[in-house]
Parts: C-alpha cells; structure tokens; sequence
C-alpha cells in the first residue's frame, strides 16, 4: 500500500501520527530492550509512517516505542531494484535531536533485502534516550547491492519519541 508520494532523491513524508501508553505487566512484557522495563513501567507508544526513499530503496520506520529511557524502532526496508541490497546491523547509527549518537547493535535485524520485496525488524538503542530528547533521526550507512543509493547510506528524520 503505497500512501503517500515520494519524489526526487532525498525526499520525506510525515503523515499525521498517534501516541498511546500502555502498561505492562509481568506477561505481556514488550520484547527486545524493552523487556528490561520493570513489570509496571508504562510503555509509551508513537505510530506512524516516517520514511525516506532514496533511488530503489525506501526505509519506514511505522512504529516507536519508548518505557524507561529505552526505545525500539520498528522499520521496514522495500527493495524496488532488481538486485539484492543488504544494510548491515553495524551500519545502523541513531541521532538524537540534541546532536547525540546511539549504537544499535542488539537489534534484530537480518540486513538483507532480495530483489523487489520488503524486510522488517526492529532497531533497539543500546544506551537510554538522554533528557529533553524529542526526536531522533535513523541512518543506515554501508549500504552494499548494484542498485544500493548513491553514498551507500538512507537517513530518516524527524522519528518522534513518545510521551
């Protein structure tokens, strides 16, 4: 389902967004980083559509969710080319809007993307958010695949955190 249309190398599109809290308990615990959460911490979640589209590759990111300092990021990669393309785990970095680095390295995600079809997984941010974060920004650099977009890299911006 294509909902908004995308145009030029570098282009964006932010569509209205939801947040909602839910809190979890001892059974329902959110998976990834956020399954170190205490049983009652309430887990703050954005949804959405915050994407980027450069040549025949184009990374959502529909989902973010946030409890205790820790967020995941649920992405989507589409592979429009005709060759597979692969985005490494250690590629992925994380922006805060304060100009701080996050590491990602616990996420699941597989990196490989065939030829016309599309990924997901999560990006998990190893260290807490910082204080006074509102958004973050989520790259994937050595991008590697005959069609793969000009510099090797995709940027998202402006991925809210929730409240």
């Amino acid at each position: 389902m294509i909902q908004f249309a995308l145009s030029g190398s570098n282009s964006t599109a932010q569509p209205n967004t939801t947040t909602t809290t839910t809190t979890s308990n001892g059974v329902e615990t959110p998976d990834g980083a956020l399954e170190t959460t205490e049983p009652s911490a309430d887990v703050k979640v954005q949804t959405g559509s915050f994407k980027q589209q450069r040549g025949m590759l184009t990374i959502e990111v529909t989902r973010v969710e946030a409890a205790n300092g820790r967020v995941k990021l649920f992405v989507t990669a589409t592979n429009a080319s005709q060759a597979r393309m692969t985005l490494p785990r250690d590629g992925i970095a994380v922006l805060d809007d304060l100009k701080r680095t996050y590491t990602a390295s616990s996420s699941k995600w597989e990196g490989l993307v065939t030829q016309g079809t599309t990924t997901q997984g999560t990006v998990i941010l190893d260290e807490k958010l910082g204080t006074g974060v509102n958004s973050l920004t989520l790259t994937f650099s050595s991008i590697s695949g005959q069609f793969a977009p000009t510099g090797a890299a995709i940027t998202v911006p402006g991925i809210p955190i929730p409240r």
